[in-house]
């Protein structure tokens, strides 16, 4: 279960999940890519889950979260979605938000 509110992201810990991600008036070049990356604070340079994404379809992609992903401690994590962009641009187009990891009772 990913639950996405006022840029918040909620998931259960160590459940698999998708979204979809678009920019408004932006259609993905060939050569772009999305960067979606969750850290424990603002500042770290380290970070607990990072996803590329290179193909698109048109002006949407899709990133997919594995249950290693997500088999994070239960807490608020922080995110961002980067657009490194085929003409050599860098620019955040997301966040940063905030990604809430929350314990299940099934596993």
């Amino acid at each position: 279960m990913l639950k996405i509110e006022n840029n918040v992201l909620t998931i259960v810990r160590k459940d698999t999940a998708e979204f979809d991600f678009t920019i408004n008036g932006y259609t993905f070049a060939a050569g772009d890519r999305l960067i979606f990356t969750v850290a424990e604070e603002l500042d770290s340079e380290v970070a607990a889950i990072t996803k590329t994404v290179t193909t698109f379809d048109g002006n949407k992609a899709t990133f997919e979260l594995t249950s290693d992903d997500t088999n994070l401690e239960p807490g608020t994590y922080y995110y961002d979605i980067q657009l490194n962009g085929a003409d050599g641009s860098i620019d955040t187009v997301s966040g940063p938000g905030k990604f809430k990891v929350v314990g299940g009772v099934t596993w």
